[in-house]
């Protein structure tokens, strides 16, 4: 790689050609700032509505009104990690699993394990009634490769029991540098990829020893370099996470993650922002003391436009401001699913998400989770019931506001069916219109055509660096309200 003074000067030139910092104030006054905290409950604007703006749900009042469509994606929550980082806000409990005999914690895993199973066939039974096939699976956590392999074998003929899974489609799980690095981890990702799981992810989150220590996440950066060499061997497809802007990350630690990506050469690159809830991280973001060791706006700005650069260097192409692939073939089909309420997904496990309707003849759709207390979850199921506790229905309104918040991340080109939902909600279109304005003139958004000639929208170069923060403002209303996030005036919807 060429030397860290010369990149970090032409992130820097390539931040004065876009406005910044000079444009900071005008973007600051139109609502678009970086942000260290969670939006609707996540680090990115990856589902819509978001999770946090969900209300009570009596769900066995709306269960029945429900309609599942031909084609869902699963995702299955396995709530363990053999360590509690400090700046992850999932629903996760601690397990270190049983590499070294049986433990204590073993009965809490294998009672979770029931009641998942069983909320899968509940599951399994109502889209076998509708006919709904499973188009991609990702068994998520929390760390799924924390079980041990006869658990995570069960795990999966329990999913191909209970579900039709459509020949060919992706089976992804997680892991973590500890558990591909233990003691016969390799084997069971050799066992996983014999069983068709046909990807893995995991999250290394930085390669800086001081970085990792503060994040609490167990090992050093030889441990996760090694991790990666054993993905690679066993995986041709595999993701690596990364976080940028955790206590003591700055852009001197983002040239050092650099410089290990162009050693490990992950397929496919996830590449977020550092955001916090109730975690220790997010605690000291709020203290004097700590405040000056997490990254600043400008810092955090250069950063990223290091991260484009660098990538682009090194042959990755960004498939949106997160995401990085090698080739194109390597996107990953299950976020695009779990960014759009109007695609059907299927969440199981404690804290899950599921959305599904939108697209059905009613038009009318609902987003709805489970209840995120692991020990609740399991009592749920186990006394016979489904564990939904929440939800928000989605309306021609919510559809309208996805395909902002979700659609403008990679172009949002208004077809006949849009144009449909703007005349049925004058009102919220007409804030729409007025927020494109105002950002079209701050520079964050711009006109485009599709290859068809359609006209369409997306996030300019600028609007780029602050992806989640520009997404975040096309909530709907409702949403805002429901966040308890008041906007400025300068948002507030027409006559409201």
């Amino acid at each position: 790689m060429r030397s860290h003074e010369a990149a970090l000067e032409e992130a820097a030139a390539s931040l004065r050609r876009l406005g910044i910092p000079a444009e900071l104030p005008a973007l600051h006054a139109a609502g678009i700032s970086i942000s260290h905290a969670v939006l609707g409950g996540s680090h990115s604007v990856a589902i819509y509505p978001p999770i946090d703006s969900l209300t009570p749900l009596d769900y066995a009042a709306v269960g029945s009104a429900i309609e599942w469509g031909s084609e869902t994606s699963l995702y299955v929550h396995i709530a363990f990690c053999e360590t509690r980082c400090t700046f992850c806000h999932y629903a996760v409990d601690h397990y270190t699993g049983r590499a070294k005999g049986p433990l204590p914690d073993d009965g809490k895993v294998a009672r979770y394990l029931t009641a998942l199973k069983r909320e899968m066939a509940v599951w399994g039974a109502r889209l076998a009634e509708s006919g709904t096939a499973v188009t991609s699976v990702y068994i998520g956590g929390g760390t799924p490769l924390v079980l041990d392999e006869a658990e995570l074998g069960d795990l999966i003929r329990a999913i191909r029991s209970e579900f039709h899974v459509r020949p060919g489609a992706e089976v992804c799980i997680e892991g973590s540098p500890l558990t591909i690095t233990a003691p016969g981890g390799e084997d069971k990702l050799r066992f996983l990829r014999d069983q068709g799981v046909t990807r893995l992810s995991f999250g290394v989150q930085s390669f800086d020893d001081t970085v990792l220590k503060y994040a609490a996440r167990g090992y050093k950066s030889d441990l996760a370099v090694r991790a990666c060499s054993i993905a690679g061997r066993v995986f041709e497809n595999w993701n690596l996470d990364l976080i940028q802007g955790l206590y003591k990350g700055s852009p001197a630690e983002t040239w050092h993650n650099l410089a290990s990506i162009e050693e490990v050469r992950p397929t496919h690159l996830t590449w977020y922002h550092g955001r916090f809830a109730d975690r220790p991280q997010g605690q000291w973001y709020k203290t004097e003391l700590k405040h000056a060791s997490f990254e600043d706006e400008l810092a955090t700005l250069q950063g990223r436009m290091l991260i484009w650069q660098e990538l682009a260097r090194l042959g990755y192409h960004q498939s949106d401001g997160n995401r990085f692939v090698r080739t194109r073939r390597y996107t990953d089909p299950f976020k695009k699913i779990r960014t759009s309420a109007s695609s059907d997904l299927l969440g199981v496990g404690a804290a899950s998400y599921s959305h599904v309707g939108a697209k059905a003849p009613a038009g009318r759709g609902y987003v709805f989770r489970n209840e995120p207390d692991i020990r609740r979850y399991v009592d749920a199921v186990l006394a016979g019931g489904l564990p939904i506790t929440t939800g928000r229905v989605v309306d021609q309104e919510e559809l309208l506001a996805t395909s902002y918040a979700t659609g403008l991340r990679n172009g949002r080109a208004e077809d006949e069916e849009l144009r449909s939902l703007r005349r049925q909600c004058p009102q919220l279109s007409r804030h729409y219109d007025s927020m494109v304005t105002r950002l079209t003139a701050v520079g964050a958004l711009e006109s485009y055509f599709d290859d068809d000639g359609t006209a369409g929208l997306r996030l300019s170069e600028l609007g780029r660096l602050f992806e989640d923060e520009t997404l975040a403002l096309f909530f709907s209303p409702a949403v805002q309200s429901a966040l308890a996030w008041t906007p400025s005036p300068a948002h507030a919807l027409p006559g409201a």
